[in-house]
C-alpha cells in the first residue's frame, strides 16, 4: 500500500479544513468570501485562514488556485449550507460518472462533468442548466490563460450552485494547480468529460424510452 493510499491528499485535506471552518465560523467564512475574484496579493482578509494551510515554497499559480477555491467554497456555502457531499449524492455521482471519462482521479468528477450534470441530472425540484449555456461557459473557460481563467470561473461555479450541481473542489483545485503549464491537457479532460457525460445520459434516456430495442440488441 502506497503513501497515497493511506494519507489524505493535500487538496482533499485543504478542502475539508476550509469547509469545516466556513461551517463553524461565519466570520472566517465572510473573510474568505471577500477574497472572491481577487489575487492573493489583494485578498487581505483571507491570509489568516488560508496561509497556515499552504505548503511552503508553493508556486505563485498554485497559491492563486488555493485562494480561489477557498473563496468559492465560502461563497457557495453562503448560498447552500449543505455543501458537503452526502452519501446519497456520492452514490448518485458515481452512478452518473462516465466509465471512460478522463476525470484525472478515477471517477471523481471534474468541472466539465459537473457542467454536464447541471444539464442532464438536475434532480427533483431542481431546474436544469440550458445545454447551450453550459457549453458556451465551458468553451469560454478552456480558452482562458493564467490568470484570466479566474475572472470567469467564479461565475460558472455560482451558476452550478443555483442548479445544485456538485463540484468536486479538490479535483478542481488539482486541475487549477496544473492550468498554467498544462492548460491544454486539463481543458481536454474537461471537454471530454462534458461531452461523454451528456452522451451517456442520452443513451440511458433512450434505453428507458425503448427498453425492447435494448433487449433485442
Amino acid at each position: 500500500m502506497t503513501s497515497t493510499d493511506t494519507e489524505e491528499r493535500h487538496s482533499d485535506a485543504f478542502v475539508r479544513r476550509i469547509t469545516e471552518q466556513c461551517l463553524r465560523d461565519r466570520g472566517r467564512r465572510a473573510a474568505l468570501r471577500r477574497g472572491l475574484r481577487r489575487r492573493p496579493e489583494q485578498a487581505y482578509t483571507m491570509h489568516a485562514v488560508v496561509a497556515p494551510l499552504l505548503r511552503p515554497s508553493m508556486r505563485q499559480d498554485q497559491e492563486y488556485a488555493y485562494y480561489a477555491v477557498a473563496a468559492m467554497i465560502a461563497a457557495t456555502i453562503r448560498d447552500r449550507p449543505n455543501i458537503g457531499r452526502t452519501d446519497e449524492t456520492a452514490e448518485a455521482d458515481e452512478a452518473e460518472a462516465s466509465p471512460t471519462g478522463d476525470t484525472g482521479r478515477g471517477n471523481r468528477p471534474n468541472l466539465g462533468q459537473s457542467l454536464a450534470w447541471a444539464v442532464c441530472r438536475p434532480g427533483p425540484g431542481r431546474r436544469a442548466m440550458n445545454q447551450a449555456t453550459a457549453e458556451k461557459r465551458l468553451h469560454l473557460l478552456v480558452r482562458q490563460g493564467y490568470p484570466g481563467l479566474y475572472q470567469h470561473l467564479a461565475g460558472v461555479v455560482r451558476h452550478l450552485g443555483t442548479v445544485e450541481s456538485q463540484v468536486d473542489w479538490a479535483q478542481l483545485l488539482d486541475d487549477l494547480c496544473r492550468w498554467r503549464y498544462y492548460r491544454d491537457q486539463v481543458a481536454k479532460s474537461w471537454l471530454q468529460s462534458f461531452y461523454r457525460t451528456l452522451h451517456d445520459a442520452d443513451r440511458r434516456a433512450e434505453k428507458q424510452h425503448h427498453p425492447i430495442l435494448e433487449e433485442s440488441a
